[in-house]
This record gives structure tokens, C-alpha cells and sequence, in this order.
């Protein structure tokens, strides 16, 4: 009995310590589409994510041109052919409202990220 104690202890501590470690993953989705007669991204709600967290963004894109994704805050610049769909990964690490837009047209209509 004394043995099973030995070999258990490590086990059970080894389990306690990495189930404090885990970090949870939100998953978010956008698409450029057409949106009041232009391009933007639907939904157009703002994306909203909690400050430490892992996200991952998922961003499609509905219409016949390559648009863009970016969020300056988080070094984010990446482009979405049509038809197709990329991962963003993001860890934001400061509480606040940020702007998400199409670099390739100024005119896209842009939505935000909030982290709280």
C-alpha cells in the first residue's frame, strides 16, 4: 500500500500542475463580403475576445477579389484570396477596442476587435 502511494504522488502532481497550465482558445469567424452596397466583414459585429486568451480568427473571403486583414495592434497584415479562408492566431495581451480593416482598400468597411 505504502508503494502505491509512492508511485501515485508524482502522477497526481504532475496532473494538478499541468491542468493549471491550460489556456483556453476562442474561435472567431469573419468573411469580406458584400455588406450596404460595398465590401466589409460579416458579421459585422465587433469580434469580442477576452485579454490573455488564445484567439484564433478564421477569415473568408465571399467576394471575386483579394482583400485584406489587418489589426496594427497585433502586427497582424495578411491578405485572403477569394474564395478561400486563413487562420489568424492572436494572444491579446491589453485590454482595449481595436480597429480590424482591409489594407488593400480603404474603403472596406472595417468592424472591431474588443478585448476585455
Amino acid at each position: 500500500m505504502k508503494r502505491a502511494g509512492i508511485l501515485l504522488a508524482p502522477v497526481l502532481a504532475g496532473s494538478l500542475l499541468f491542468a493549471g497550465c491550460s489556456v483556453k482558445t476562442t474561435h472567431k469567424g469573419v468573411s469580406a463580403a458584400a455588406v450596404a452596397g460595398g465590401n466589409g466583414w460579416k458579421p459585422s459585429n465587433p469580434i469580442k475576445v477576452k485579454e490573455g486568451r488564445k484567439v484564433v480568427i478564421k477569415v473568408g473571403n465571399s467576394t471575386k477579389v483579394t482583400h485584406g486583414f489587418s489589426i496594427d495592434a497585433f502586427g497582424v497584415k495578411k491578405t485572403v484570396d477569394p474564395g478561400k479562408t486563413i487562420s489568424v492566431k492572436i494572444t491579446p495581451t491589453a485590454k482595449g477596442t481595436y480597429v480590424v480593416y482591409c489594407q488593400l482598400h480603404p474603403k472596406h468597411q472595417k468592424t472591431e476587435l474588443i478585448v476585455n
